[in-house]
């Protein structure tokens, strides 16, 4: 079964501002830091329930090199597998789950 990425809008600027801060300090570090949140992608479309949850339905999937999380639901009847955030492992954890 196929499934294809779908962002909340709140995803694009958990990126720019990572990459900005990545930017700040090298900017080979910004575009290793896109580079690994496409790594993680695929990894998650080829095994989407190969991740542990975390909290109520969503999964959580480490970047390497970089302490950022991406939280992710599937959606099974709409083949989608929905970004919610990505966000700083420190953060404090929250519950992005819930609607925008």
């Amino acid at each position: 079964m196929s499934y294809f990425f779908v962002n909340r809008p709140s995803v694009a600027s958990d990126i720019t501002n990572a990459v900005n801060y990545y930017k700040s300090i090298n900017p080979q570090l910004a575009n290793q830091f896109l580079f690994r949140i496409r790594e993680a992608k695929s990894y998650i479309s080829l095994t989407p329930m190969g991740f542990q949850v975390k909290y109520k339905e969503v999964r959580t999937l480490l970047l390497k090199q970089f302490p950022y999380h991406i939280h992710y639901l599937i959606d099974d009847t709409k083949q989608q597998i929905i970004i919610l955030a990505i966000i700083h492992a420190y953060k404090n954890p929250q519950d992005y789950s819930g609607g925008e």
